[in-house]
C-alpha cells in the first residue's frame, strides 16, 4: 500500500499547483479589473497571463483527472457489464487514454521548440510564452504518468486502486 499513499500524494501535489494556477489567475484578474476601474491602468499583459495560466490549470487537472478516473464518459454499458468486462472496459480505457495522452505530450513538446525557436513573447511586458507552454507540458506527462500508474495498479494489484466515483457507484448504492 505504500506505492498507492506515495501516487496519492503526487496526485495531492498536482492538484495543488493547478489551484494555485486557478489561483493566480483569480489574482491577475482581481487586481487588473480593480486597477483599471480605480486607477484607469490594468495590469498590462493580465489577459496573456491569465490565458497561459489557464492552459497550464487545465493540463495539470487532467493528471488528477486521470488519477481518480474522473473523465466524463457514459457508463450504461460498463453498469450492464459482469466484472471482468468492466475490468477488461477500463484496461483498453486506460490504454487508449495513455496513447493519446503520450501523443498529445509528444505534439506539445514539438509546439515548445517552435515556440522558443520563434522567441514568441506577450505584447507589453515581453514575458516569454514558451515556459508557460513547458509547465503545460509536465501536467501532460504527469498525467501520462499516472495513467500508467493506474493501469498497472489496474492489471497488477486492482483492489489497491482508488474507489471509482462514478455513476456506478451511485446506482450500487441505490441497489
Amino acid at each position: 500500500m505504500g506505492l498507492v499513499r506515495a501516487i496519492n500524494k503526487v496526485a495531492a501535489l498536482i492538484e495543488r499547483i493547478a489551484s494555485l494556477c486557478l489561483a493566480a489567475i483569480t489574482a491577475v484578474i482581481f487586481i487588473s479589473s480593480l486597477a483599471r476601474y480605480l486607477f484607469a491602468a490594468p495590469i498590462p499583459d493580465s489577459h496573456a497571463i491569465s490565458s497561459l495560466l489557464l492552459g497550464v490549470a487545465v493540463l495539470w487537472g487532467l493528471a488528477s483527472v486521470t488519477w481518480h478516473d474522473g473523465h466524463i464518459s457514459v457508463d450504461i454499458v460498463w453498469l450492464l457489464a459482469g466484472p471482468r468486462l468492466r475490468w477488461f472496459m477500463d484496461v483498453c480505457g486506460l490504454l487508449l487514454t495513455g496513447l493519446f495522452l503520450a501523443l498529445f505530450a509528444w505534439m506539445l513538446l514539438g509546439r515548445i521548440e517552435t515556440v522558443l525557436a520563434s522567441g514568441q513573447y506577450t505584447v507589453d511586458l515581453r514575458l516569454a510564452i514558451w515556459p508557460f507552454y513547458l509547465m503545460a507540458w509536465a501536467g501532460v506527462v504527469a498525467a501520462v504518468v499516472l495513467c500508467c500508474a493506474r493501469l498497472c495498479l489496474l492489471v497488477f494489484r486492482p483492489l489497491a486502486l482508488p474507489e471509482r466515483a462514478g455513476v456506478g457507484s451511485a446506482a450500487e448504492e441505490a441497489v
